[in-house]
């Protein structure tokens, strides 16, 4: 619960020290003296958004102090433990600092220790729940009518799941058209593609094709060269009429072989020719195999020509080597081979888009059973509560209205449609066609009051909610709002006596002004100064003693109602 509250120089409170206690506290005042000033107060603590223009003029920040005690609270004390934010002292005293500077810029702090806006509203979730003057607009907007059945409900986990399965869907859709947009915009390059290598695959091209060809085709064009080459090589180890090197080696081989035998100096000279007649006899049997296997083939040498034209053709139009090709045609296989997977990516995640959907539909499915239990629930007992907020013939409903297309919705398959039928026999129509601003007032505050026993939190904050209805009617809301205060801290800012006087608590908001300045002020009442208090409510300026009497007898009335 809300302990005390620390304000300086906060708009036109230069400064204020309040104590809170359990149950219901009011908060009244005359318009204009600064009542809701606690409350931005409040939510500044909680980490709403604050500027430079809600500082007190001449001063050069403003400053508020929050402190809570937070034992009964589990999920803050776990919340504050994991970021290490628990009060050094052991207590369970929660201390929220903020601070704001004229210069635009903000300081946050939880038990001494800097933290961002985003951390305070987080932790805030679990202190406070501030129901603000625009709670009634706020009412007619179906994903508020849809959070308050939720609430009632005690969907959150539901709801948490929903949202999850959604957002599992919706990311694969994404991924999915992502892919189908790379493909759409690749599309000329894929034509391209599939041209190029259907070229290749026509060309039949070997890896190592083309350096065979390379080499047949050099020998194939140099093959008479080859043949009359060797044919004279030939004819010099072969001729018979004038003499040839191998007959003139065989003589040598005659002379020379008694010389040697009977001379050692001449055996190496012996050796070399004889070595010399074997190598060119080698020769001549090797130059008479090449001669004899040579073919001069004007046929393959055209036909291998060809293939080279047609290899290098190809290369030319894919800029390339011609070296570089069977490289480059594995290359374009494999761009390919990944446009496929693509294709098969897409198959793929439409598998899994199917599986998410069906994943969605059963927890969607379970939602929607659950809120149709809750709405017939919570129709009746708005219903309860508004006919004893003076309409009593009116008749509260809820409609699940289902979407009417294929498409999945992060809040489940449905539409939540609000509705009252103000008298009897009257079809119930929407809360936006129907109701008066009194009557959505009164609505609301049902709303509120019945939702607000389903939300963790242990302090409520009610602004102005009986804004639009009659003194009669706000007797009724005040003991509603003293019930709820007997399982809440209940703060309420109201302008109604008959309000106040249901509070177990009461703090008046004064605005004093001085030649200088204007000052606003907030006093804890005693039993004394709250009949004057209501008094003043009842009677306006003048005080009279009838006044402070029907102030004494709606006191005395909220005590039969405590009681």
């Amino acid at each position: 619960m809300l302990q005390h509250l620390y304000i300086k120089d906060l708009a036109v409170v230069a400064f204020a020290d309040i104590h809170f206690a359990t149950g219901m506290t009011v908060i009244t005042g005359e318009t204009g003296a600064g009542k809701s000033i606690l409350l931005d107060a409040l939510g500044l603590a909680i980490g709403e958004r604050g500027d430079s223009q809600m500082i007190r003029p001449g001063a050069e920040k403003a400053e508020i102090a929050a402190t809570y005690d937070v034992s009964s609270l589990s999920g803050a004390i776990l919340w504050l433990s994991d970021l290490d934010l628990c009060n050094d002292d052991g207590s369970q005293l929660c201390i929220i600092r903020r601070i704001l500077y004229a210069n635009g810029r903000s300081k946050a702090f939880i038990n001494g220790r800097p933290v961002t806006s985003t951390q305070l509203r987080l932790l805030g979730e679990y202190l406070v729940q501030i129901h603000g003057q625009h709670q009634h607009q706020l009412l007619l907007k179906p994903t508020e009518q849809c959070r308050l059945l939720d609430a009632f409900g005690q969907h959150e986990a539901l709801v948490s799941q929903v949202k999850t399965a959604y957002k599992d869907y919706d990311h694969l859709l994404q991924q999915r058209q992502r892919l189908l947009n790379a493909s759409q915009t690749d599309e000329a390059k894929i034509d391209l593609l599939h041209y190029q290598i259907a070229e290749l695959q026509n060309l039949q091209l070997g890896e190592q094709e083309l350096q065979l060809l390379d080499k047949e085709y050099d020998q194939l064009a140099h093959a008479r060269t080859f043949v009359e080459s060797g044919e004279q090589a030939l004819a010099l180890l072969e001729n018979d009429q004038e003499g040839n090197i191998l007959q003139w080696l065989a003589q040598l081989e005659i002379i020379l072989r008694p010389l040697a035998e009977k001379n050692h100096r001449l055996k190496n000279a012996f050796e070399c020719v004889e070595n010399a007649s074997i190598q060119l006899q080698e020769s001549q049997n090797d130059l008479t195999a090449f001669v004899s296997q040579l073919e001069i083939d004007p046929e393959r040498l055209h036909t291998v020509g060809q293939r080279l034209e047609r290899i290098h053709e190809v290369a030319r139009k894919h800029k390339v080597e011609a070296t570089h090709l069977f490289q480059h045609f594995c290359q374009l296989q494999q761009q390919a081979s990944q446009y496929a997977n693509q294709e098969q990516l897409v198959a793929q995640l439409d598998q899994d888009i199917a599986l998410a959907k069906k994943q969605y539909q059963r927890i969607a499915l379970q939602l929607t059973k659950a809120r149709k239990q809750a709405a017939t629930q919570l129709a009746h007992e708005v219903t309860a509560c508004v006919q004893q907020l003076a309409m009593p013939g009116a008749i509260f409903t809820i409609e699940l209205q289902a979407f009417h297309n294929d498409e999945l919705h992060m809040q489940g398959n449905e539409t939540i449609c609000f509705g009252i039928s103000a008298n009897p026999g009257h079809p119930a129509q929407p809360l936006h066609k129907v109701a008066s601003g009194g009557e959505l007032s009164r609505i609301s505050l049902a709303l509120q009051l019945i939702t607000a026993k389903f939300v963790a939190t242990p302090c409520l904050v009610f602004d102005e909610v009986d804004v639009g209805i009659s003194g009669k009617v706000g007797a009724l809301v005040g003991k509603a709002l003293q019930r709820l205060g007997q399982d809440a801290q209940v703060l309420c800012v109201t302008h109604l006596p008959q309000v106040a006087a249901c509070g177990d608590n009461h703090l008046q908001v004064v605005k004093k002004r001085s030649e200088s300045q204007t000052i606003t002020e907030i006093t804890s009442l005693s039993q004394t100064e709250r009949v004057e208090a209501i008094a003043h409510m009842l009677g306006g300026v003048d005080v009279t003693a009838q006044a402070k009497a029907n102030a004494k007898q709606l006191l005395r009335q909220s005590e039969k109602t405590e009681a």
